[in-house]
């Protein structure tokens, strides 16, 4: 499964918004963090980080906003989401 796509999954509630991504490969993990912490320094903003590891070198990376009055994660997320070559995002 490690030629898997990275896979993305979008949750939010009032203020509160979370973006998850699925990686399959130590590789995938790898440009996830190299590619938060471009846009983070490009965003100027500072979401909550967790990667969470799972089987087979897979796992999940989430990055959350609390508080996001201003929308400032909507930009954030898209630009991630290009970078990464993810051409899908599942709405929970």
């Amino acid at each position: 499964m490690a030629d898997a796509c990275i896979k993305a999954y979008h949750e939010m509630e009032e203020r509160y918004v979370r973006l998850v991504l699925e990686y399959h490969s130590n590789e995938q993990r790898n440009k996830i963090c190299d590619m938060v912490g471009e846009v983070i320094n490009e965003y100027g903003v500072a979401p909550a980080l967790t990667v969470t590891p799972g089987k087979n070198l897979g796992g999940e990376y989430s990055i959350e906003f609390h508080d996001d009055y201003d929308r400032d994660c909507a930009n954030f997320f898209e630009s991630l989401i290009k970078r990464l070559g993810v051409d899908h995002c599942e709405v929970d």
